[in-house]
């Protein structure tokens, strides 16, 4: 997940696995979103082409990433739904040039980045496709993630591959851009689930309503995290009670979420998930308002290969070849 807040000097970049809150203090609707009429669009000429496009994807915990190199610094991309550019260089790996600083953030730690535009970056390879130049590239010092894996070059992000579904396949390692409708990506498919969603303030979030034991919850879209459970004590302890949340084995500060439903149906549950009774920091720039939020990530979507066509506005679970527990 990646947010990034352009106003000048009051920008913020939430990466939730490290467990830091981030304080943002621009506008909620200042997040990382589609330019306005006048402003140049980032990287516009990293761009998927064709028909049908699989790109090799490697897990590192709950992240899909895919292998890349750019301006020859060879590393990986995280595949990420909750990052909306096409393209964006963590800078502490990737060297820039003429960079300039478009806003500045800071975690709840009280550590502070800046937010660059970088005019322009040469020689991009993502997967077997290169890209001879991007402009307008942002870029910002992403060393935190860098502990995720150390060669963490960046993000991979909605706008690579806008106009396409997104078939992700965990168990055979990769992903599937389709130009195509439905006859194409679910050929030779076992549909367990469509889930219609709506967007919101942002193309790239997939969000719909769900119920978790009868109470009314909003679901949040996101391959770029494990999954978390945010709400408050007394709906927590509710959960607990009725045995809809369940410590998870090993992990006294994780839960099982057995369940939800979604439009009367009931769908399973993801394990080790955290439950948080603090506000979620991205549901502002998200446009979430409900009181209780499930992210979905990894820790459910391990369990399915999945198809998000944003144009049908409609996510497809489909059964996993092959059920996998544990990322690489």
């Amino acid at each position: 997940m990646r947010f990034v807040l352009v106003s000048p000097f009051i920008a913020a970049s939430m990466i939730p696995p490290f467990g830091m809150s981030v304080i943002a203090g621009a506008p909620a609707d200042a997040a990382e979103k589609p330019a306005a009429p006048g402003q140049p669009v980032r990287a516009p000429e990293v761009r998927l082409s064709g028909d049908r496009v699989t790109l090799p994807i490697v897990m590192v915990r709950e992240f899909p990433f895919i292998e890349a190199e750019v301006s020859g610094v060879r590393g990986k991309l995280m595949l990420d739904t909750g990052s909306l550019f096409a393209l964006s260089l963590n800078d502490h790996r990737v060297p820039v040039t003429d960079a300039r600083q478009t806003g500045s953030g800071y975690f709840g730690s009280g550590q502070t980045f800046a937010i660059r535009s970088v005019p322009i970056v040469r020689d991009i390879r993502i997967g077997e496709h290169q890209f001879v130049q991007a402009s307008n590239v942002a870029s910002q010092d992403a060393t935190q993630l860098e502990g995720i894996t150390p060669d963490f070059i960046g993000w991979l992000g909605y706008e690579f591959w806008q106009g396409y579904a997104l078939k992700l396949d965990y168990a055979r390692s990769r992903a599937t851009f389709y130009r195509g409708d439905t006859a194409e990506y679910l050929s030779k498919e076992k549909v367990v689930a469509e889930l219609p969603f709506e967007l919101r303030k942002l193309p790239n979030h997939p969000i719909m309503p769900i119920r978790i034991g009868g109470v009314a919850a909003v679901a949040a879209f996101d391959t770029g995290q494990f999954g978390t459970l945010y709400t408050d004590e007394a709906t927590k302890a509710r959960w607990i009670k009725s045995g809809v949340l369940r410590v998870h084995a090993g992990d006294p500060e994780k839960f099982d979420l057995i369940g939800f439903s979604r439009g009367g149906r009931l769908l399973p549950g993801a394990s080790g998930i955290a439950v948080k009774t603090t506000p979620y920091a991205a549901a502002a720039p998200i446009g979430l308002a409900e009181p209780n939020i499930l992210t979905i990530g990894y820790g459910f979507l391990r369990q399915f290969t999945t198809v998000w066509d944003y144009r049908r506005k409609t996510i497809y679970l489909l059964r996993s070849h092959r059920v996998s527990t544990t990322p690489h």
